[in-house]
C-alpha cells in the first residue's frame, strides 16, 4: 500500500518535504499512523529536522 505523506514544521506549518511511503500489510499495525511514523523516521535520516520540530500527515485523496 502506498500513501503520500507531507512533513511540516510544527511551529509555522510550513511544508518541509513530501514522501511516497510504501508499506506492506504486515507493517501496518496502526494504519495511517504507520505511514506518518515512517515519514518522520526518513526525515530524521535525511536531516530535515528533529522529532520536536516536525510533524507528518498523510495526504487525503
Amino acid at each position: 500500500m502506498k500513501k503520500i505523506v507531507d512533513v511540516y514544521k510544527k511551529k509555522d506549518r510550513a511544508l518541509v518535504w513530501t514522501y511516497v511511503i510504501s508499506l506492506d500489510r504486515k507493517q501496518l499495525p496502526s494504519g495511517i499512523a504507520s505511514f506518518e511514523t515512517e515519514a518522520l523516521r526518513l526525515s530524521l535520516l535525511d536531516q530535515h529536522g528533529t522529532p520536536e520540530t516536525l510533524m507528518a500527515k498523510v495526504r487525503l485523496n
